[in-house]
């Protein structure tokens, strides 16, 4: 059976590309690129593209979603006016899950870059020809173990990687956003008041994008207020390992 790496860009899947390297294991990694990571991930992603040429290694495959004839999350969330839920995470299926399988070749082990410490997360499940493998746990690697395997490589350890619309970010990271990329945080602002006009049209209550508190985003950031979760520790999702 072929392995599939699921890469999202983030510190434990390149972390697992790069124990995968040294172990021999030959296997091919896949990143979707869904348009609506933050740049800082995407930046990594070609870095570590041109580390691996430069070594004559295979390099990462680059897939495009297509859901509904839309490549860009965040523009399949303008046009249908809603925002990713932290209660549904349809966002990672349809523009990760489903473009990452549609091209597996079966029978596959897909490999995940959950580890040690999120040990919990990893579900052994075998389904429509495809197997989940998480090596990181299987090895008992950890967040800090990921980031030595990094290091030991002459590689800088990339940000915590993730849409830049995700519900599950911290109030720091929303803060981030404004600081380092204030028209990204303005078209998500806007994204979240289209979404929540179109449900007051409909009769639902507003539904924002921050988990706690429960407020407009343009609110939360503007408060004074001390960080609430710290960056590694808000609930992960597979759209950012």
């Amino acid at each position: 059976m072929k392995n599939y790496l699921s890469f999202g860009g983030g510190v434990n899947s390149v972390a697992l590309y790069l124990l995968l390297i040294e172990q021999g294991v030959d296997f091919e990694a896949v990143f979707v690129h869904h348009g609506t990571d933050w740049p800082e991930t995407y930046d990594y992603v070609a870095g570590f593209q041109w580390w691996l040429k430069r070594r004559g290694l295979r390099p990462i495959t680059v897939l495009r979603p297509d859901v509904q004839g839309f490549s860009v999350l965040f523009d399949y969330c303008w046009r249908f006016r809603m925002v990713p839920s932290f209660m549904r995470r349809w966002c990672t299926n349809r523009f990760k899950i489903e473009a990452m399988h549609r091209y597996f070749e079966k029978p596959a082990f897909e490999m995940i870059g959950i580890d040690w410490g999120e040990r919990k997360r990893a579900r052994i499940n075998s389904r429509d020809g495809f197997e989940c493998r998480y090596p990181l746990v299987e090895q008992e690697i950890d967040r800090e173990g990921c980031k030595r395997i990094i290091r030991r490589h002459g590689l800088p350890v990339p940000q915590k990687s993730g849409c830049y619309i995700c519900p599950f970010q911290s109030v720091n990271q929303w803060q981030e956003l404004r600081r380092n990329h204030p028209c990204l945080f303005q078209s998500v602002v806007d994204l979240e008041q289209r979404n929540i006009d179109y449900r007051i049209q409909r009769g639902r209550p507003p539904l924002y994008l921050n988990q706690y508190p429960r407020a407009p985003l343009r609110a939360i950031v503007n408060e004074d207020q001390a960080q609430i979760f710290e960056q590694d520790e808000y609930p992960p999702c597979q759209c950012g390992l």
